[in-house]
C-alpha cells in the first residue's frame, strides 16, 4: 500500500493548527480559575454603627471560583480595625480624673487605648456582566451574607486599671454581633499573561446587629434593642490566580 506523504503531512499539520487554537488563554477565551485574594480598605460607618466609631480601616482574605459562564462564589472574612471610638473619653469617664487621665492602681498613670475591633464572614456570589479588554476581565456584581461582630477594643498597655479587665471590661465594650450583607461593585483585572491580577471595589455594607452584653456600665442602662449597621467603602484586591488545567481539543476545563 503506497503512503501519500503529502496527505499525512497535511493532515499533521491541520491536528496541530486546530489543537494550539483550541488551547485556552485569558486573552480570548473564558476560564475557569480559582482566585485567592488578599485586600485592603477603608469604611464610613452610617447608622446606628456611627453613634460609636468613626471610619476605619479593614483587612480581608477572599477565596473566588469563577466559572466558563462568569459566574462566580467564594467566602471571605473581613477583618475591621481603626482607633475610630467617637469620644472616648465620655466612656470612660467615671474611671478618670477632670483631666481624662486613667489612674492605675499604682498610682500612676494607665495607658489606655480604644478602638473598633470587628470581623465578618461571608459567603458569596456575582456575576461578570461586562467584559472589557479581555472576556474574563470586566465589571462584576458581588453580593455577601454571613455573620459579623465589633466592639470598643481596649488595651490597657501597662496591666494596671483592674476595671478595664474581665470581667469589668465587657460592661464597656459594646459588643454587637449579628447578620450582614455586603453588596460590591468591582472592576477586575486578570491579566493576558496571568501575571498581574486585581480588583477595585466599591461596597455598601448593611447589617441588624444586637448588644450581646445588654448592658453598657458608663449609662448604667440597659442596652438590649435590635441596631441598624451600616458603612460603604472601597478597596483594593491582589488576587493570585490558579487556572483549571488545559486539555487538548477534545476535551474542555
Amino acid at each position: 500500500m503506497r503512503i501519500n506523504v503529502r496527505f499525512i503531512g497535511i493532515f499533521v499539520f491541520s491536528l496541530l493548527f486546530f489543537s494550539a487554537k483550541a488551547q485556552r488563554t485569558t486573552k480570548d477565551s473564558t476560564r475557569t480559575v480559582q482566585l485567592w485574594g488578599l485586600s485592603v480598605g477603608a469604611y464610613q460607618p452610617l447608622v446606628d454603627m456611627s453613634e460609636n466609631y468613626r471610619s476605619f480601616a479593614s483587612a480581608e482574605v477572599e477565596y473566588l471560583k469563577k466559572n466558563q459562564d462568569g459566574i462566580f462564589t467564594g467566602v471571605a472574612f473581613k477583618a475591621l480595625y481603626g482607633n475610630s471610638v467617637k469620644d472616648p473619653a465620655s466612656i470612660f469617664t467615671n474611671l478618670t480624673d477632670d483631666e481624662g487621665n486613667f489612674l492605675g492602681v499604682n498610682g500612676e498613670f494607665a495607658t489606655i487605648q480604644a478602638g473598633l475591633s470587628g470581623g465578618q464572614l461571608l459567603f458569596q456570589f456575582g456575576k461578570l456582566f461586562k467584559p472589557q479588554y479581555n472576556p474574563n476581565s470586566g465589571w462584576v456584581l458581588m453580593e455577601g451574607v454571613g455573620l459579623g461582630q465589633h466592639k470598643i477594643g481596649l488595651r490597657d498597655q501597662r496591666g494596671t486599671l483592674p476595671q478595664l479587665q474581665s470581667p469589668f471590661l465587657e460592661g464597656y465594650d459594646r459588643l454587637h454581633i449579628g447578620v450582614y450583607s455586603n453588596t460590591s461593585l468591582r472592576f477586575l483585572h486578570l491579566d493576558n499573561d496571568e501575571r498581574v491580577n486585581w480588583s477595585a471595589s466599591l461596597h455598601v455594607n448593611l447589617g441588624i446587629s444586637q448588644n450581646i452584653r445588654g448592658y453598657n456600665v458608663d449609662l448604667a442602662a440597659s442596652d438590649t434593642k435590635m441596631k441598624f449597621d451600616a458603612f460603604i467603602g472601597g478597596s483594593m484586591t491582589w488576587f493570585i490566580p490558579v487556572y483549571a488545567k488545559q486539555e487538548s481539543f477534545y476535551l474542555v476545563d
